[in-house]
């Protein structure tokens, strides 16, 4: 027994080194385990940082994103609300403008017309202070010119303005301011002078009657007319036809149908009978 232990002993002794040397790659191997094992559990805990890290960065980004869009969303809404509100105001100010240069356009055009009325009033009253020269001749009619008969009849009620004379139909005496010539309904009325026509007017006294001016702010009234063959601003010669005979009004009913006939002299009334020849 002593000898197989010996024998045991010695063994070991002659193979310390080989023990050794398998015990050292025992405990190599062991160290090599145990840092393996270390590096794979950091490994480990690494990879589940960036998950962590990586699902963190995904909802940030995330949530990122969906502010932008939102963000965008919004900017394109105010910019469609400014471009509305925009377009409404350019439209009014338009419409401002508009209405403004109408106001204005109508400004003018009043002050225009207002201008014309007075050049047109102006001519007038000119050509009613000085001759007139027309294609026919000069309006230049003075107190001793003569004029023709414009229908051929019996006075029948003289001019007078100084005393009166007796009206028939209203039965009472009261003055003339022209005459009156007796003359059947159609009658037609000659033009006594040369003239312009300025007026074609008509009363319940005189009926229609018509005005030439013949120069020197002289006259001629024609009333009592029934068709009127001329017009205002009408050039008439001397015998061309006025109109025709008409039937008196309601005021000379009994004094039956004629022409009343006047003169003015700076819208005076005169006697006709110191012209006509």
């Amino acid at each position: 027994m002593q000898s197989k232990n010996k024998t045991f002993v010695q063994m070991m002794k002659d193979n310390a080194f080989y023990i050794a040397l398998g015990v050292g790659l025992l405990a190599i191997l062991a160290v090599v385990a145990v840092y393996t094992m270390g590096q794979n559990g950091i490994t480990v805990s690494e990879h589940e940082l960036d998950l962590n890290q990586a699902s963190d960065y995904s909802a940030v980004t995330t949530e990122a994103s969906t502010q932008k869009k939102t963000m965008e969303k919004t900017a394109d809404v105010s910019a469609a609300t400014e471009k509305k509100t925009n377009e409404k105001t350019e439209t009014s100010e338009k419409v401002e403008d508009k209405t403004e240069w109408n106001t204005i356009a109508a400004e003018r055009t009043m002050t225009e017309n207002e201008q014309s009325e007075e050049i047109t009033n102006d001519a007038s009253n000119e050509k009613k202070s000085v001759p007139v020269i027309s294609d026919t001749g000069e309006l230049d009619f003075t107190s001793e010119k003569t004029i023709g008969w414009p229908v051929n009849g019996e006075v029948i009620l003289p001019y007078s303005m100084e005393t009166t004379v007796y009206y028939k139909t209203l039965d009472q005496y009261r003055v003339n301011p022209g005459i009156l010539i007796a003359a059947g309904n159609g009658t037609t009325v000659k033009n006594a002078y040369l003239g312009k026509v300025t007026k074609v007017t008509s009363d319940n006294t005189y009926g229609n009657m018509v005005t030439l001016y013949i120069g020197n702010n002289y006259s001629m009234v024609y009333g009592q007319l029934d068709t009127i063959y001329v017009k205002e601003g009408d050039y008439v010669k001397a015998g061309e036809s006025i109109g025709t005979i008409g039937n008196p009004t309601d005021i000379f009913k009994e004094e039956g149908g004629h022409l009343f006939f006047q003169i003015l002299e700076n819208d005076q009334p005169v006697d006709p009978m110191l012209f006509i020849s």
